[in-house]
């Protein structure tokens, strides 16, 4: 057997820690015999095991680039795909969940290849999964702030989603994704990420303040005829507080994302509800119904990651905030701040 086989590594690291093989067998929620058996190389190490083993041996992606098994179970975000095709995939909480690629926002990022036939993934970039951060919500910036941390953070990549807050927030409940963004509103408390609850908490990182409401392009545009975002975002939530929950009469069409709703919205002369700065770009007309805060939400218990502390380094280290500041209709609101509720 290699001397630089993962069982080795193991062994020599866990010594290296003063740890017993029942201390990290614990540490690892795994039997003592699983772990001897990790240890002679008689099993595959999972995915979620392994992202484990890094934590508590601080074992380099060197070292797992080369050696990492692959994965026996995992978890599909947002929805299992019909049909086979490239997959990408993160450890949130210690779990390996997919994605296909066609799900996320910028298509760009692929670590293996889903086959529909015999329902298995043949991975081929299992090194970038360890280092990957799944972040999903309905911020049209969103590409702006992937795009600037691939540029300023080579360490950690940004694998972005385009979703309701309602769904974001779900799915990270539901330990899916790494950061939900929310502009969530609690009509009693009057107040936008009141979130927690005594069983769970959440901790709120500082992103943008920003005016949303009506957005048109035509001066008198069908008053009967509305563009809104799907269920569960803020933005269609909005509009039924302005028209008392009471959508008779009017003719509505969804839409998965603002851009597509603009983009709409500037070619057809209907109206809809959006983010006044997004309509300022798009040459769009807009008329402010309320002052939201966006924030990023993640368990408390994050903070202090590397993949946070990463995420944090980028929005107070580049000119992000710069850029989406000039814009009219919002400002950056608690910027990187972190608080808890």
């Amino acid at each position: 057997m290699s001397p630089l086989s993962l069982g080795n590594i193991i062994r020599l690291e866990r010594h290296r820690k003063h740890l017993t093989q029942s201390q990290l067998a614990a540490l690892l929620g795994i039997s003592r015999q699983t772990l001897i058996h990790m240890e002679q190389d008689k099993v595959s190490i999972p995915f979620h095991i392994m992202a484990r083993l890094q934590k508590i041996l601080d074992l380099s992606l060197d070292h797992l680039a080369t050696l990492l098994h692959a994965p026996d179970s995992w978890r599909w975000f947002p929805d299992p795909p019909t049909h086979s095709g490239p997959v990408v995939a993160a450890i949130v909480f210690d779990q390996l969940i997919v994605a296909p690629t066609l799900s996320t926002l910028t298509q760009d990022v692929s670590n293996g290849w889903w086959d529909a036939t015999t329902q298995t993934i043949h991975w081929y970039s299992q090194e970038a999964v360890l280092s990957q951060i799944f972040v999903a919500g309905c911020d049209p910036f969103l590409p702006w702030l992937t795009r600037s941390f691939h540029e300023n953070h080579s360490a950690f990549r940004l694998i972005p989603f385009a979703m309701s807050s309602q769904k974001a927030f779900n799915a990270l409940r539901s330990g899916l994704i790494h950061l939900a963004g929310s502009h969530l509103y609690d009509p009693q408390l009057r107040k936008y990420n009141q979130l927690s609850t005594d069983q769970e908490k959440w901790a709120y990182t500082g992103y943008l303040e920003w005016e949303e409401g009506r957005v048109f392009s035509n001066k008198n545009p069908d008053p009967l005829f509305w563009a809104l975002r799907e269920p569960g975002s803020e933005a269609l939530a909005l509009w039924e507080r302005q028209h008392h929950g009471d959508p008779a009469h009017c003719h509505i069409q969804h839409f998965l994302s603002h851009p597509d709703l603009i983009r709409f919205v500037q070619s057809s002369g209907h109206q809809g509800v959006s983010i006044g700065s997004l309509a300022h770009l798009y040459g769009l007309s807009f008329e402010p119904w309320a002052l939201e805060q966006y924030e990023w939400v993640c368990h408390p218990g994050a903070v202090n990651t590397p993949w946070f502390k990463a995420f944090i380094s980028v929005l107070q280290h580049t000119s992000l905030s710069q850029q989406l500041a000039v814009l009219p209709h919002q400002r950056c609101f608690n910027w990187a701040q972190v608080r808890m509720d």
